[in-house]
């Protein structure tokens, strides 16, 4: 597991003290790591939609560039916390 997964579950079981063990911590971490990698990757897939569907090209260009700053984003983070799809 990595690091900073390991150092988000210590916190997480100090600040509520639920008595569950570094297991669950851990499982919980890497649950939020992957929600969130999961809502960049539902915007990036509305901007490449709506991308396609835009007429003026300035907009689309615009669009695409938000999209794939946003897949960018999901696999730093992913990286970042060793999380995989």
């Amino acid at each position: 597991m990595n690091e900073r997964i390991r150092e988000l579950a210590t916190k997480a079981r100090l600040l509520t003290g639920w008595p569950v063990g570094e297991v669950e911590y851990q499982k919980f971490a890497e649950l939020i790591v992957r929600e969130c990698a999961n809502v960049l990757r539902a915007e990036s897939e509305r901007l490449y939609k709506l991308s396609a569907e835009e007429k003026d090209e300035l907009f689309a260009s615009n669009f695409e560039i938000c999209a794939e700053k946003c897949v960018d984003n999901e696999v730093a983070i992913r990286e970042h916390f060793g999380v995989e799809e």
